[in-house]
């Protein structure tokens, strides 16, 4: 399974490591075998060896433990770190955050938006299971990728479980085998930065959730899980005839109320939001996205040089795009036809499920890569099922809910560490980050202190906080214009708001601008300067740069309220 993670994270490696970027027509045969080779040899359902009485805790359990916690401390770390420096690298979490500010004033999150941190419209294409989540940390003013942080940790948290757990059992070559594929799942994740977009990460729990009660045998609350997920994310529709069939196979008589804890949690999920604007759910979570694939997508993915792991960006490549829903459709009967011949042979209905989602994601309009993630965790998910069979259910819900409470307390105390209350900024110092983020010269020093000039008329700040209380901006700066001349005119905004506009006189001054805890945000935040003119000294005659200046930065402090 490590490998198979690592062959779906090898066009990033690639370009990390040696520069260039692998072939996704080989990535994409070489993933597929490998998702088909676990899937087809998963252990059958009676196949399984009792597990062994679980000993004392030995040094390998410890061990392992150890080495575990080490490596999701460093991943916590590098994602904070990401988190608190870069912006949203693409608009999923900014439309999650635009629908639940709306959501809160008590209007319809189910609408068309526009936002400072983009250039172009966005629908909200997500169900309530998966945007709701988000609801917490725009109440608390915490970075939306506190969320998807918390979510990528769970499952290589419990990767560290089922090694300690394997450790304490003897079985050294598995321990060893969940921590590659803990390591392995880290490394993907950071090496596609997945931190700075993910959406996806908020209901990944339930997916672990959701494999424990299918292999436990608990189809009724297994099944109300899957239509959470459903309503979260409507790719695991997918899922749903694979896993009635294993019900069907293994105790049909429960296969009604199965069909009606299904419906029911999708139904509960969905109905308010569907009563209340049924209209906006259509157009969003129906409609939107083929819409944005014919029109914006497709053009793109058509030109030559496949950059997808998939059959879509092929298919279009070779003008076939007529045949994208066709293939789809194909692939899914083969799926369900074998998943329906396999189980009757008692094989394991949760790498199926696996199969059959991956099948989908492979031919899906947009078979963009944090689709495979669901596919990835829901196979890891089976493979911790099967590796805690001597553990009770209750044992195991109380661990689940235990860790849960655990990622949700990590990620705050790490954004502590990586990001003080207030921050200071200066030209020369943290150049790893890069707080002078846009729109600066590079470092001088005039004897007295260093300083960075604004070249043109906008420049970007980042100041990442552990705290959204209210605050001053206190900017150490210059004009370049002199006293005879009309003075700067700036304009400040942080994270969309307009702070102030302010005339900035000659000469070295500190410019204090109020900063409201409205405008903050636990983690990243960037303050954009707007300049009304800028001058050339050599135009002037005052000097021999003939670089349009429009303000020196010599550093920027965020301090208490006056």
């Amino acid at each position: 399974m490590a490998l198979a993670v690592l062959i779906f994270a090898w066009p990033d490696l690639s370009v990390a490591y040696r520069g260039t970027p692998a072939s996704y027509p080989l990535v994409t045969v070489l993933f597929t075998c490998a998702i088909v080779a676990m899937v087809v040899a998963w252990p059958r359902a009676d196949s399984t060896a009792p597990a062994a009485p679980m000993p004392r805790m030995s040094a390998a359990a410890i061990a392992s433990a150890c080495i575990g916690a080490v490596a999701i401390a460093i991943a916590l770390y590098r994602w904070t770190r990401l988190m608190a420096w870069l912006p949203y690298g693409a608009d999923m979490l900014i439309v999650i955050r635009e629908a639940t500010r709306r959501f809160l004033y008590g209007h319809s999150p189910s609408t068309i938006y526009r936002s400072y941190d983009t250039t172009w419209e966005m629908a909200m294409p997500y169900g309530p299971a998966l945007w709701g989540p988000f609801v917490v940390p725009q109440l608390l003013r915490l970075d939306f990728r506190t969320v998807t942080i918390a979510g990528e940790l769970f499952v290589p948290m419990w990767c560290a479980v089922a090694a300690s757990v394997n450790a304490s059992r003897r079985r050294i070559a598995d321990a060893v085998a969940w921590l590659a594929l803990l390591a392995a799942l880290a490394l993907a994740l950071d090496v596609q930065r997945f931190t700075l977009i993910g959406h996806t990460p908020a209901y990944w729990p339930l997916i672990l959730l959701f494999a424990l009660m299918t292999s436990r045998s608990r189809p009724v609350a297994a099944a109300c899980l899957l239509g959470v997920l459903i309503a979260a994310r409507t790719t695991m529709v997918a899922v749903v005839p694979v896993f009635l069939m294993g019900v069907w196979r293994t105790d049909r008589r429960r296969l009604p109320a199965v069909l009606i804890a299904l419906a029911g949690a999708a139904a509960i999920m969905l109905g308010p939001f569907v009563a209340w604007d049924s209209r906006g759910i259509w157009d969003s979570m129906v409609l939107s996205y083929p819409r944005v694939m014919a029109a914006a997508v497709w053009p793109v993915l058509a030109r030559p040089g496949q950059e997808t792991i998939g059959l879509t960006e092929w298919l279009l490549e070779h003008h076939r795009e007529s045949l994208v829903v066709p293939v789809q459709a194909i692939a899914m009967l083969g799926v369900y036809a074998a998943a329906w011949a396999a189980l009757a042979r008692r094989q394991r209905a949760l790498p199926w499920m696996a199969l059959a989602l991956f099948a989908f994601s492979m031919t899906t309009l947009y078979p963009v890569h944090y689709l495979y993630y669901d596919v990835l965790l829901l196979l890891a998910s089976a493979a911790i099922a099967d590796a805690l069979d001597a553990a009770s259910l209750g044992a195991e819900l109380a661990a689940w809910s235990l860790s849960l409470a655990i990622v949700a307390a990590l990620v705050p105390i790490a954004v502590r560490v990586v990001a003080p209350p207030f921050p200071h900024v200066s030209p020369g110092a943290l150049a790893v980050d890069r707080p002078l983020r846009s729109g600066f010269a590079t470092t001088e020093h005039d004897g007295l202190r260093e300083f960075a000039w604004v070249v043109g008329k906008e420049a970007r700040i980042v100041l990442p906080r552990s705290s959204a209380a209210g605050a001053d901006i206190v900017i150490t700066a210059r004009s370049p214009f002199e006293r005879h001349q009309p003075p700067q005119q700036m304009t400040a905004i942080l994270n969309g708001t307009l702070l102030t506009e302010a005339a900035i006189s000659p000469g070295w001054q500190e410019i204090r601008i109020a900063a409201p805890s409205s405008a903050w945000w636990i983690g990243f935040n960037e303050l954009r300067l707007v300049f009304s003119a800028t001058v050339s000294p050599r135009d002037v005659g005052s000097g021999d740069d003939p670089r349009p200046l429009a303000l020196a930065v010599s550093r920027v402090d965020v301090v208490e309220r006056r």
